[in-house]
């Protein structure tokens, strides 16, 4: 046990010695708030952060300690600890515990005071839920947690916290993040007229739709970017799907998570999905792909996107579409196709719409099926209350006529069947106006949509 905590008294040491100190050096801003800051008490609320592996969380964590120490907290009342660490492996079941009383050994003046408390992808580790309930009753702290697993918070936090926590989930980079992180982001919304402006816009979303938004990626060349990526992928499903849920098939469920992410932007459908299995001699059936699929979604690897539907039995039956946690993700995975740009433009603009989505105000995201047989991408509404509060069609390019007219029939309908005056169709270079009896569409381009908040 000496050795065990050797091994937490260096890796608390070198966080503040080390690693606090050369944070801001090579941070990129996140836009993702985690709200007012609060000051350390007993019986406070933690802060949970989560997101697909690599997508940013430890990073959002080291903005929030230098906004902390900005302050004028010193860096003695910050403890921040990465449970993601081989040394600790296999987990002791009082992990959690020992290392909050070996900060506090290291800084006895923090319990007095009050302590800010980092805990990096602990979902983990057994029974941590127990031991930070218990924290958050005993200890005058502020805590943020991160994990990348939504079950953490729906099973573990729900359970154990009783309405102590609030979530966030982190995306990777937003098209603006990108931007950020390559010192390109534009100013205020007026310098988007900017013909000179638009045209790198134009050259930085094509890259982008490639290129995705993982911090680590940025920069590297193909090669080396796919290889990064369908590496997160394989990792995630191995230690995230396989590992957590006891999947007994691992080479399935690398496969057919490699079919969803390809998948992206496309609708799927489950029994397919079987028989593809039974078709080259292995499906676990279709209870279990469904399993799967779920998981994938509980790692932020994919996210499902059922049909605008208050029954949701009967969404399951009619299928569902699917989308990559990131564009850069899908491409990694696919032998591009000469429509690749637009499936990964509409996953990037499923991932901005859900880091717009705020706790649900304009409720879910789903996609729609009208009378006629015609599709929109995305209805943001209520589904019980057969209310849409915004239409939104994804369309690289309108140019030609036919693709046009089926577009625009499609959207007034969809917007006559709610009385809903506006619909939005996000292209990759066009802006204008369509006025129609059911009301304005509105054509933007996406570079200029992504960037307005």
């Amino acid at each position: 046990m000496e050795d065990y905590r050797t091994i937490i008294r260096y890796l608390l040491n070198d966080f503040i010695s080390s690693v606090l100190p050369a944070i801001a050096e090579e941070l990129v801003s996140r836009d993702l708030s985690l709200g007012k800051i609060q000051k350390p008490k007993v019986g406070s609320t933690a802060k949970a952060i989560v997101g697909m592996r690599r997508s940013g969380k430890t990073f959002r964590m080291y903005q929030e300690m230098l906004a902390i120490q900005d302050d004028g907290i010193e860096a003695g009342r910050i403890c921040y600890f990465n449970f993601d660490d081989d040394r600790l492996r296999p987990y002791h079941e009082n992990l959690v515990n020992e290392v909050l009383e070996q900060f506090y050994e290291m800084n006895p003046e923090a319990r007095d005071t009050g302590t800010y408390l980092f805990f990096d992808e602990i979902q983990d580790v057994p029974n941590w839920s127990v031991t930070v309930r218990r924290i958050l009753d005993t200890e005058k702290v502020c805590l943020y947690v991160t994990g990348s697993s939504s079950r953490m918070l729906s099973d573990d936090i729900a359970t154990e916290f009783r309405g102590r926590s609030v979530s966030y989930e982190l995306l990777p980079y937003s098209f603006r993040e990108y931007l950020r992180s390559r010192n390109e982001e534009p100013g205020t919304n007026s310098f988007l007229d900017s013909k000179k402006l638009s045209s790198t816009l134009k050259n930085r979303l094509r890259r982008y739709l490639v290129e995705g938004g993982f911090p680590a990626a940025q920069g590297l060349d193909d090669l080396e970017r796919a290889q990064l990526l369908q590496g997160y992928a394989q990792l995630t499903v191995a230690r995230d799907v396989v590992e957590r849920y006891g999947f007994s098939n691992a080479a399935y469920a690398r496969s057919l998570a490699r079919t969803i992410i390809t998948s992206s932007a496309r609708e799927v459908s489950i029994s397919r999905l079987d028989n593809k299995g039974k078709t080259t001699g292995y499906s676990p059936g279709r209870a279990t792909i469904t399993e799967l699929i779920d998981a994938f979604e509980d790692a932020h690897l994919a996210y499902q996107v059922y049909e605008f539907s208050y029954s949701s039995q009967k969404v399951r039956l009619g299928g569902l579409k699917l989308y990559a946690a990131d564009p850069g993700l899908y491409w990694s995975s696919s032998i591009a196709p000469s429509d690749g740009l637009t499936f990964a433009l509409e996953t990037a603009i499923y991932l901005e719409l859900r880091r717009r989505r705020t706790s649900g105000r304009l409720g879910d995201i789903a996609m729609l099926k009208l009378a006629s047989g015609k599709e929109i991408d995305f209805i943001e509404g209520d589904a019980a209350l057969d209310e849409a509060a915004q239409l939104v069609q994804v369309c690289f390019d309108l140019g030609a006529p036919d693709t046009k007219e089926r577009e625009v029939s499609a959207m007034e309908e969809a917007m006559k069947r709610f009385n809903h005056g506006r619909g939005l169709f996000i292209t990759f270079d066009e802006e204008y106006d369509i006025v129609t009896d059911a009301g304005i569409i509105e054509v933007r381009p996406a570079w200029k949509w992504l960037l307005q908040s």
